[in-house]
């Protein structure tokens, strides 16, 4: 029952009444008539799920049929403790419960009295009312793994392993350097990785001459693709957000050639050393290294619980980590960009690359498509 404050609250457990199980079970049999293809695992993962919901309702006192938009906002706040994939996952199970029973036909007892409580992000939306990301697995944290988790992800896993944006954000304040202009440096070069999603190299490449201050672009030739192969797609644009104009400027055009003895006024390499006209792809690697270690972010993937011995062979947090984590952040956040704009970006040779970074949610799909052609 909710407490005297009329806050919701969790049940001690998951196990649920006779009338409940039987609702249950009509639910279930309902999904599965009416979506035929649905997958055994899927099915699995609503019976848990939707029983999880169901033990809410009971121990709130809530009629599961007559239950509103403010009942489910509730679920999501009793909570908001767990891990965002797994909120997301619990509201989506909430969501089929709602469809499969508002659109069935046959079974009389499967009747809303208040209608579909949650139908769309118009009732409610995880990610802007919650800052709940609730349909991506690349943003499963490295701290959520256990070890022998981690000991076997690697980037070509099919587990993508990202941070989340104000995680990366951490960094820009953390970075390393013994002087102002040097932390200026590493500051540039930390968020040009995030904005651009640019491999460490070709972060290395960026050019002054190569900017165009007014679309807040930068030219940059590819450090993975073939000219005979790809001789379209062997230069590509990046962008920077417009307010990290000034500060790039300011950089490029007062602060970079005084700070490098080799570096020239108005062109050559954005990212130089103090007696180097460029900074190599490993050395901006460890200043997002170190940015993370200072953050509090940064954790060895291998071996995941190093001994005073041991040497990290990797870490969580590097240049190609930020990449990765850029490209996932534009493909799932980002609704102005679609996967074909995001593949240009990162530099992709194939939509099928980008599409790696995609969590699938056929549930979303449908309700996209059914809103796409009304």
């Amino acid at each position: 029952m909710r407490n005297t404050k009329g806050q919701y609250a969790s049940p001690e457990d998951k196990q649920i009444s006779g009338e409940m199980e039987e609702l249950l079970g009509r639910y279930l049999s309902s999904l599965q008539q009416q979506k035929e293809r649905t997958k055994e695992s899927t099915i699995d993962t609503r019976r848990r799920e939707v029983r999880y919901w169901l033990a809410f309702c009971e121990s709130n006192d809530i009629d599961p049929l007559a239950a509103t938009t403010e009942d489910v906002k509730g679920y999501i706040q009793v909570n908001t403790h767990l891990a965002d994939t797994t909120i997301g996952s619990y509201y989506r199970s909430v969501q089929s419960f709602y469809s499969i029973v508002e659109n069935d036909a046959a079974d009389d007892r499967l009747e809303l009295a208040n209608g579909h409580p949650c139908p769309d992000k118009r009732t409610i939306d995880l990610k802007q009312d919650y800052d709940i990301f609730e349909n991506k697995a690349e943003y499963k944290l490295q701290h959520d793994l256990s070890a022998g988790d981690i000991e076997g992800v690697r980037d070509g896993a099919g587990e993508i392993l990202a941070l989340k944006p104000e995680q990366v954000e951490r960094l820009f304040d953390s970075v390393p350097g013994k002087t102002r202009p040097t932390k200026e440096r590493n500051e540039i070069a930390v968020r040009l990785n995030w904005y651009t999603g640019c491999r460490s190299v070709e972060l290395s490449r960026l050019r002054i001459e190569n900017i165009d201050w007014d679309e807040c672009s930068i030219n940059v030739r590819s450090a993975k693709l073939n000219v005979k192969e790809h001789s379209g797609q062997i230069r590509r644009d990046v962008y920077f957000p417009e307010e990290f104009r000034f500060q790039l400027k300011r950089w490029c055009t007062r602060v970079r050639h005084s700070f490098s003895s080799a570096a020239e006024p108005n062109s050559g390499r954005i990212l130089v050393t103090t007696h180097k006209n460029e900074m190599p792809g490993p050395q901006i690697n460890n200043v997002v290294k170190q940015a993370a270690r200072n953050a509090g972010v940064q954790r060895p993937l291998r071996p995941p619980n190093p001994t005073p011995d041991d040497e990290v062979k990797e870490w969580f947090v590097t240049t190609h980590r930020i990449r990765r984590s850029a490209i996932s952040h534009w493909v799932n956040d980002c609704e102005s960009l679609d996967l074909h704009q995001v593949r240009r970006i990162a530099g992709h040779a194939r939509i099928q690359q980008t599409m790696a970074y995609v969590e699938d949610d056929d549930a979303q799909i449908a309700r996209d498509y059914q809103k796409a052609m009304q």
